[in-house]
């Protein structure tokens, strides 16, 4: 699965189908087809509405997931999740261990790349903002991991105050969405990859950072929301979830941009480089 994920980024843009759309106001924006290519195509996963969850906020204004963090599949299976209206945000180590997928990933803005510790929060705060600017309204949001790690246990852990609190400065919307048993797609921590899985999924209401002038009140809400969502998802059995309706992804469209033309002809050469890079590697195992 490693050497796939690797390359998945110059992957998915190849077993895209929307390459016969000539409308460039109307093209299937990079990040959508990354996350369904490997969801769908790669990973086979199915996800599946927890009971009580509500559906994916689509509102017309800036707007921060949060997702659970449980393993290296999360970036593609919340990206998907999301319908590709999120852009999500990576330490740059990531960048060294998988470059050929880093670099498109961050050209097109899918990928905010940042260091843990920077230090300065108002610089990330800056650049976040000048992310959002920068991409012209083609991204709704982004996802965020409040636990700041990942984790496999069977409770949440605390919640990180420093996104939260980006979004209580901007005013922005809110929403929960926690998936069980994403660990079990990809996972380089626990070596583990498997096709065919039902992840429950439950999407929490929408919070309003207006609504709540005071930050430990807005903080306490979505700490709320979070631990009912995190026991929805988690407390269904594998067995319980093949019966739950499903729940697909809607398509998101997007103005097609220089950025995009440069990154499919780029991918060409990366993988070319991607695949001699394998073959090399394997060859001197043998």
């Amino acid at each position: 699965m490693a050497p796939v994920f690797a390359l998945s980024f110059q992957l998915s843009i190849f077993a895209s189908t929307d390459g016969a759309r000539v409308d460039r106001r109307a093209r299937r924006s990079p990040g959508f087809e990354w996350g369904k290519f490997m969801t769908r195509s790669v990973a086979n996963a199915r996800f599946k509405l927890a009971p009580g969850s509500g559906t994916l906020a689509r509102e017309k204004r800036r707007t921060v997931w949060l997702c659970n963090h449980r393993a290296w599949s999360d970036f593609f299976l919340d990206i998907y999740l999301t319908e590709g209206r999120a852009f999500t945000m990576s330490r740059m180590l990531v960048a060294y261990a998988f470059p050929l997928f880093m670099v498109p990933a961050m050209v097109c803005g899918v990928v905010f790349g940042f260091k843990r510790d920077a230090g300065d929060k108002e610089k990330l705060n800056a650049a976040l903002d000048a992310h959002f600017d920068a991409f012209g309204g083609e991204f709704a949001g982004m996802v965020c991991y409040p636990e700041g790690t990942r984790n496999v246990r069977e409770n949440s852990m605390p919640l990180k105050r420093g996104m939260l609190r980006y979004a209580h400065s901007r005013k922005m919307a809110v929403q929960c969405v926690c998936t069980a048993r994403k660990e079990r797609v990809f996972s380089s921590h626990l070596t583990c990859a498997e096709r065919g899985l039902a992840l429950p999924v439950y999407f929490a209401e929408v919070i309003h950072a207006e609504d709540y002038p005071d930050f430990e009140d807005f903080y306490n809400e979505i700490r709320s929301r979070w631990d009912n969502a995190w026991s929805a998802a988690n407390g269904v059995s594998a067995a319980e979830a093949e019966s739950l309706p499903d729940y697909t992804p809607r398509e998101h469209v997007v103005r097609c941009t220089p950025r995009h033309d440069a990154v499919i002809v780029s991918s060409a050469l990366l993988t070319v480089l991607g695949v001699a890079l394998t073959w090399r590697a394997c060859s001197k195992l043998l």
